[in-house]
């Protein structure tokens, strides 16, 4: 008979033990669920960029209780308590390792708000190490380089998440304008940062022609503590992304989305699109698509949500008619 708490092949006629301390073969994988994880997982969780010591540490429960489920004595919980805090004081040995602790767990506080899948959070903990690693970040704000990290992972995983999104679910509402600045600051230079690295990291690669005389190698893929994007590889996010969120947000009819999907499809030209903002195009054609349905759609609604003025929607309506003609096919209806 085999005892799994204690890990013992036990003789069932005579109890004595046959084989002790046995390696557990159970199930070790990753689950969200705790109590689940609790009972049934023999391992800890994953190993994840997105902390500062990749998941490696140890944690000293707070519910005072042996593996039993015994209540340990009142000596015993001092100990333990004071154990438990000078573990969490020895896991950060350096000021350096601090800063590196508290923006990593921003952004994870600001990725699990915002809903973004883990690769987001997984992308933007990479990014700020790496940029850790070519400059210093003493003095700096940590919400706001979290905020700037997320927003560069956000661009290169092509999710849709405006800055001051990112910048409002993690400061608080009198300090979004100046947090915001400061984040925008702190993004072009995480850019410009890893833009370089990736070019010297290639210009390396070129000169060693011990590498690339064997083996075919693919310059933007070579290292993984690397950010293989840059700003000529970042590709913009489709109008069609915006479209679809700002109708998700403004509870539009299906209708409207769709042509205005359909109208984007048809007028999808380079020069519309070079240096003006994306949710005012976005808007000028949903409000196109509102007209053309009949459907009564006033351009102040469609100017808060998009973050836009109305002489902005208008300016886009007017590019978009210019330089393309719709033509409309009525359907005639025969009425029973």
């Amino acid at each position: 008979m085999q005892d799994i708490l204690k890990g013992e092949f036990i003789c069932s006629f005579c109890g004595y033990v046959i084989q002790d301390s046995i390696e557990d073969s159970g199930q070790d994988a990753y689950t969200t669920d705790s109590n689940y994880r609790l009972k049934n997982v023999r391992a800890s969780g994953i190993n994840s960029i997105s902390y500062h010591d990749f998941g490696l540490h140890t944690e000293i429960d707070s519910q005072f209780r042996d593996y039993t489920g015994k209540c340990f004595k009142e000596n015993t919980k001092k100990s333990m308590l004071s154990l438990r805090k000078w573990n969490s004081i020895i896991r950060i040995s350096s000021s350096k390792e601090r800063r590196l602790s508290n923006v990593l767990s921003k952004i994870n506080e600001i990725s699990s708000v915002l809903s973004v899948p883990k690769v987001v959070c997984e992308t933007a903990a990479l990014l700020y190490r790496n940029y850790e690693n070519k400059c210093d970040t003493k003095g700096k704000s940590s919400s706001c380089m979290a905020a700037a990290a997320v927003y560069y992972a956000c661009k290169i995983c092509k999710v849709l998440r405006s800055l001051n999104e990112i910048i409002s679910c993690s400061n608080p509402i009198d300090q979004v304008n100046e947090n915001q600045k400061l984040a925008s600051k702190y993004y072009r230079s995480m850019v410009l940062v890893c833009e370089n690295d990736d070019c010297c990291s290639q210009k390396e690669l070129k000169q060693d022609n011990r590498i690339t005389d064997f083996f075919p190698v693919d310059t933007h893929n070579i290292s993984l503590n690397k950010p293989n994007h840059s700003i000529a590889n970042l590709q913009s996010i489709n109008i069609n992304q915006y479209i679809s969120k700002l109708a998700n947000t403004a509870k539009f009819d299906t209708k409207i989305e769709r042509l205005a999907l359909e109208i984007a499809k048809k007028t999808e030209n380079h020069m519309l699109s070079d240096g003006k903002s994306p949710n005012g195009i976005a808007a000028a054609y949903l409000y196109l698509a509102s007209v053309l349905l009949g459907i009564n759609i006033l351009q102040i609604d469609i100017s808060r949500l998009a973050g836009v003025t109305e002489v902005t929607i208008r300016n886009r309506c007017k590019d978009i008619l210019t330089c393309f003609r719709i033509t409309l096919k009525v359907k005639p209806t025969l009425k029973v």
